[in-house]
């Protein structure tokens, strides 16, 4: 398995910054979660249409693979929003198959009010099918999830059922999976070869309150995650999330960054030595 981070725990760094720190701290990839000041990555002034074949050769050149792109778009909202929403996620699938990435994240989003269970699950999974549709000539897979209404592997599994497409899948976040009482076993089990990415933080409960901290430093069972995939094959990215836009007194990414590789390489270097226990 190969480490990569998203940008959205490094929301001051240019896209210069982003690469080389990247590759000074043994990354192989990046997921985009916003750079700098613009969250609409499509606006950016380096995603911009006819920016896109330069940026996407700075990584490659790099060595990097741009692993993700992370869409604010949610599937479950009312009708009378979704086209806001459809637009973002054909967007992001139209960028990401410029930029040779293979997966665009979308959100299931929380159940709207008034709405059932069944219906919201039912209306995710034909929406997250019309976008696969779309994004199958891009070679885009379009990946939902584990977050808001959708926390548990379990339930986005079971929308995954109602999806035929070959290129929908799951973002498992281990952390959102575990804090909605799953193990890594039980969500690797119900989403199996779905996952086509991930997403991995620590935290520890304080006061009733979740407090994001280095990994290995939290309660989290990341290895348990790794070896999880390990046994289905998963030969994806490993993912750090760390949320230091949406909350900024978190420690700063050069502190972040170069701990979770070093932690995390000394991890698979564990498990070979195990046998891949």
């Amino acid at each position: 398995m190969k480490l990569a981070f998203s940008t959205l725990g490094c929301p001051k760094w240019s896209l210069e910054e982003i690469i080389r720190n990247a590759v000074a701290w043994g990354y192989q990839g990046v997921e985009l979660r916003g750079l700098q000041d613009e969250m609409f990555l499509p606006k950016h002034p380096a995603l911009t249409p006819e920016n896109r074949e330069a940026t996407r050769r700075r990584f490659h050149d790099a060595g990097l693979q741009i692993v993700a792109l992370g869409s604010s778009a949610r599937l479950g909202v009312p009708e009378n929003e979704w086209q806001k929403q459809l637009d973002e996620a054909k967007a992001y699938a139209e960028l990401a198959a410029a930029l040779h990435c293979p997966v665009v994240r979308v959100f299931g989003g929380n159940v709207p009010q008034g709405m059932d269970k069944a219906t919201y699950f039912a209306i995710v999974a034909e929406r997250l099918q019309f976008l696969a549709e779309f994004a199958k000539p891009l070679r885009v897979t379009m990946a939902l999830e584990t977050h808001d209404a959708l926390l548990k592997a379990e339930d986005v599994a079971a929308i995954l059922a109602k999806v035929p497409a070959e290129n929908a899948g799951c973002v498992w976040d281990v952390h959102h999976s575990v804090r909605g009482g799953e193990t890594p076993e039980q969500s690797v089990n119900y989403l199996g070869k779905r996952i086509v990415a991930t997403h991995l933080k620590d935290s520890v409960m304080k006061d009733g309150k979740v407090r994001y901290v280095l990994v290995g430093q939290g309660d989290i069972p990341l290895i348990d995650a790794i070896k999880a995939l390990r046994k289905i094959g998963y030969q994806g990215f490993l993912t750090l999330e760390w949320e230091k836009r949406w909350h900024p007194d978190l420690e700063e990414p050069e502190v972040v960054f170069p701990h979770f590789a070093t932690t995390v390489q000394a991890w698979l270097r564990g498990l070979d030595k195990d046998g891949r226990s």
